[in-house]
């Protein structure tokens, strides 16, 4: 931890006296995009066309492995969060474990470079890095993480969903069940 990282942190992180609901909106985002994507990643990888389903799945396998990556790294680094510090305005309940990588900026990194190198338009490209950025705004505003914690995270999202996209096919999870209900059959 170094004083910039701390500096960075305390300019972002949203101070006492914030409009409720502009912390209430942070918080919602924060907590619920994670599972929005998830919830509608496995509705594509279901019941989407052929191509579609298997470039959800490998995302969503993307963002699995750099969600492991990132537990794993996590139990390895002992870097506290900004409460265990008494740094800033804590605004979400979190308890005060280890924060190094952020695992919602690992995540929302590998799901936007897994779908960055998937056949998508540019707009969903941007889109989904913006969400990954915003993510992280939203982690340093709650107060539950420090810049290098986000940057850390993003690194590892990166190369995770870089990794599967370079050594995981696309697969459609359908045609998969279908293939092995077939050989049990």
């Amino acid at each position: 931890m170094n004083a910039l990282d701390q500096s960075l942190f305390l300019a972002f992180n949203l101070p006492p006296g914030t409009p409720a609901w502009l912390v209430q909106a942070t918080l919602a985002f924060s907590i619920g995009l994670p599972y929005a994507l998830v919830a509608a990643l496995c509705v594509v990888a279901l019941a989407a066309r052929p191509g579609w389903r298997a470039q959800a799945t490998r995302v969503l396998i993307a963002i699995g492995v750099a969600t492991l990556a990132g537990e794993l790294l996590k139990r390895g680094v002992n870097h506290p969060r900004p409460v265990a510090l008494g740094l800033g305005t804590q605004w979400q309940v979190h308890r005060a474990d280890h924060s190094f990588p952020s695992a919602h900026a690992t995540a929302l990194m590998a799901f936007a470079v897994a779908l960055g190198l998937a056949p998508v338009g540019w707009l969903a490209r941007v889109l989904a890095v913006a969400l990954a950025l915003l993510m992280g705004w939203s982690r340093l505003a709650l107060g539950v993480h420090f810049p290098s914690d986000l940057l850390a995270g993003w690194l590892l999202g990166a190369v995770c969903a870089w990794a599967v996209c370079r050594w995981v096919p696309p697969i459609d999870p359908l045609a998969l069940w279908r293939r092995l209900m077939r050989r049990g059959a």
